[in-house]
């Protein structure tokens, strides 16, 4: 086996809505992938001639128009002829597609690979009009209903208590598990909040880049404080104890990672070593044990303990998860999550930073290609590229994790190389 390659270059658009965000307004599927390869291959100092394969995901055929993303991307992408393939583990896919990457080095027959992932969750093809690419609005029960195809509906085994009673499920059992009242568990979300839209006031990629943070869309909305912001009717429950904006912001994007075995023949930038890869798998009802089995095997792999990492990105569609996920991880003990997320030990200026992009919330969720959002922060938290929201501690260790619905789960563990 092949030594453990390295992430070279990364890209990704602005997320936005493509019906309206400057950046991407009126962009293609195959153009978003495009604009977010070709900033890796800059970023990488590769070219397309010297990528021998490449990965493309996608989970909407009904929004991108094609089940064949990497035939129909190829010529967009510079690589025509070259072995591609289509890969879909829902929202961690461009994590998923990574380890994949990563094994396809490992076997000695790639030196280079590209993976790009790309999703619209706002807008589909109007199919009564003349312009076969004019896009109308997509309704947030239509996308929910072609997302749930996910679940196993054979056996008629739907999401049948919702993705909104889920997050209260969630809440709730941290909240009684912590004997936290409500009034402090709310106070804790809210606090996540704030951490997520203050990172995504600090990244121009966010969708949420332009509201600026918590606060100052609460002094907008003509409140005195963010408090009263919070529980206002302006930010009503999605399932009780959890409220509107602990959840997702849907959004349109395209990420791209490049991974190669021979970085002193491409990047001048730090090369970061992907050590450690984790996956699982499993149905309804989760339990949470495939993170469990996932993070242990990422971090046997990379030869870490919890206690190592010093930077954490897990998949926050419900910001729930930066309590029970991050407990999970072992980034810290059962029970003090919230009493870290509190004192302000997330933020890019805490001890335990997590999240600094802004995450699902601010950022935006992009489904496919999120989680090569946040391997993009990563891999620039760690070169020190992140600008305004720099962690200033060394990171050593970093791990990502990422979930896809309904339910993979994978874990990566990267650090910095030489």
């Amino acid at each position: 086996m092949a030594k453990n390659p390295y992430v070279i270059g990364v890209g990704m658009t602005k997320f936005g809505n493509i019906l309206e965000t400057p950046e991407i307004k009126d962009k293609t599927f195959q153009e978003l992938l495009a604009e977010a390869a070709f900033e890796a291959y800059d970023d990488a100092g590769i070219s397309p001639e010297d990528i021998d394969a490449f990965l493309v995901g996608n989970m909407l055929p009904e929004t991108s128009m094609s089940n064949s993303q990497s035939t129909n991307s190829s010529d967009w992408l510079g690589l025509r002829c070259k072995p591609g393939f289509h890969i879909d583990t829902a929202c961690d896919t461009t994590l998923t597609a990574i380890g994949v990457a990563r094994d396809m080095i490992m076997s000695g027959r790639y030196r280079n690979i590209l993976v790009v992932a790309g999703e619209i969750t706002n807008s589909y093809p109007d199919e009564n009009a003349d312009f076969p690419l004019k896009r109308k609005p997509l309704s947030p029960i239509k996308l929910w209903k072609w997302t749930d195809y996910a679940v196993d509906h054979n056996f008629g085994y739907q999401h049948f208590y919702g993705f909104d009673a889920l997050t209260g499920i969630n809440g709730l059992a941290y909240m009684k598990t912590n004997n936290l009242s409500f009034e402090e568990f709310d106070r804790v979300m809210l606090q996540i909040n704030k951490n997520v839209r203050f990172h995504a006031a600090t990244n121009p990629k966010a969708f949420l880049y332009e509201k600026g943070t918590l606060e100052e869309e609460a002094q907008r909305e003509g409140f005195s404080s963010v408090e009263d912001y919070w529980k206002s009717e302006k930010n009503p429950f999605l399932a009780w104890p959890v409220r509107r904006k602990s959840g997702l912001t849907t959004a349109d994007g395209a990420s791209a990672i490049i991974l190669s075995s021979e970085p002193e023949k491409y990047t001048k930038k730090l090369p970061i070593e992907v050590s450690g890869f984790g996956y699982a798998t499993y149905n309804w009802p989760w339990d949470g044990s495939a993170e469990v089995i996932a993070f242990k095997d990422s971090y046997a792999m990379a030869g870490i303990k919890p206690e190592d990492i010093d930077y954490l990105s897990v998949h926050d569609c419900l910001q729930i998860a930066h309590l029970n996920t991050s407990e999970t991880a072992g980034y810290f003990k059962k029970g003090e999550a919230w009493k870290a997320i509190l004192d302000g030990r997330t933020r890019f200026n805490g001890d335990k930073p997590m999240n600094t992009s802004g995450g699902r919330g601010g950022v935006g969720h992009a489904f496919e290609a999120s989680a090569g959002a946040d391997t993009y922060e990563i891999v620039k938290q760690m070169r020190g590229e992140a600008g305004e929201r720099q962690i200033k501690k060394p990171i050593r260790v970093a791990v990502q994790h990422n979930a896809g619905y309904a339910l993979h789960i994978a874990v990566a563990v990267y650090k910095p190389g030489k």
